[in-house]
């Protein structure tokens, strides 16, 4: 392993020891975003190649990997879930060869690392099935809801919207090409993005996984409009206005990680060399894990994109 970030999904195991009925059993490995060198080299992976590491093992056997949806294989073992299998977050790790995925000269190792939440948001972009020219919102500026930002701009959308309480992220965000940001700590973000995009967004990609950010994204939404769910809420239960998804007829839509998206992925960063800059901003070396953790559970020092340089 050379680089490892740290994902919100590994903040809540570290911060509440569960996602849901996923508990953590110490000792545990985390980490699922990582990128390395071949050390044992066979086939077409030859010793010292430079690697991103795909975090899903699925079985290929059962009826939903038969159907195209790997990431709801039934079998599923994915690096750092603790009912399924340890993480990356190590010197070394052995994987199937179906996990490796070659890195390309222009792009560095600590780069690569941004494949796993980039595909996730890719994947987001294309089960929104939302079309080139409409408008969009993002709720919650980290590095899921930026690399959602640059998945949906490549759609080359009429206005990119975000609601983010923190202020380097928003400036982010700007940065990647949102048209406007807005603080929803100051209150109203969602009736100002409601304006802003004259009668509401086409689509809201949640990003945060909290309660009031699902309430907002929902506000921001245009009649006909589609919600889609990628942040993970800390808690087993949320809730909806049943009214307004109703009245305003909102298709909401769950996001289970990503199938089959890396190689979009790895395109889109290739045409948007200007992402890792702004999205990779803090790296730490292990024994620095905790502070690591820290940093990004208290989203302090601006900090969107930490790594574990090993």
């Amino acid at each position: 392993m050379r680089h490892v970030g740290i994902c919100g999904s590994d903040v809540h195991y570290y911060a509440t020891g569960r996602i849901g009925d996923q508990i953590v059993t110490y000792p545990f490995v985390m980490g699922h975003e990582g990128s390395g060198e071949v050390i044992d080299g066979a086939g077409s992976f030859p010793k010292g190649m430079p690697v991103y590491i795909e975090p899903a093992m699925p079985c290929h056997r059962c009826d939903q990997c038969l159907a195209g949806r790997e990431n709801t294989c039934r079998n599923l073992r994915f690096l750092g879930n603790p009912l399924e299998t340890p993480g990356c977050m190590c010197d070394e790790i052995a994987l199937p060869a179906e996990c490796i995925v070659p890195v390309p000269e222009w792009m560095n190792l600590d780069e690569a690392v941004l494949l796993e939440p980039l595909s996730i948001s890719t994947y987001a972009v294309l089960r929104s099935r939302v079309e080139r020219g409409r408008r969009g919102a993002i709720v919650g500026a980290g590095p899921v809801g930026l690399t959602a930002l640059l998945a949906f701009s490549d759609l080359r959308p009429l206005q990119i919207l975000v609601s983010e309480p923190v202020a380097a992220r928003r400036a982010a965000a700007e940065k990647l090409g949102a048209q406007a940001s807005f603080d929803p700590g100051t209150g109203g973000a969602a009736e100002a993005i409601f304006e802003a995009s004259q009668g509401g967004v086409d689509v809201a990609f949640e990003c945060a996984g909290t309660q009031e950010s699902i309430d907002d994204a929902t506000r921001m939404l245009r009649p006909g409009g589609t919600l889609v769910l990628v942040g993970i809420p800390e808690v087993d239960r949320v809730t909806y206005d049943p009214h307004l998804a109703r009245r305003r007829e909102v298709t909401t839509v769950n996001v289970r990680r990503q199938t089959r998206c890396v190689e979009a992925a790895l395109a889109l960063l290739a045409r948007r060399r200007d992402a890792a800059p702004v999205l990779v901003t803090h790296r730490f070396v292990p024994r620095q894990a905790k502070a690591a953790f820290d940093l990004v559970r208290q989203k302090a020092e601006g900090v969107i994109k930490a790594l574990v340089e090993f």
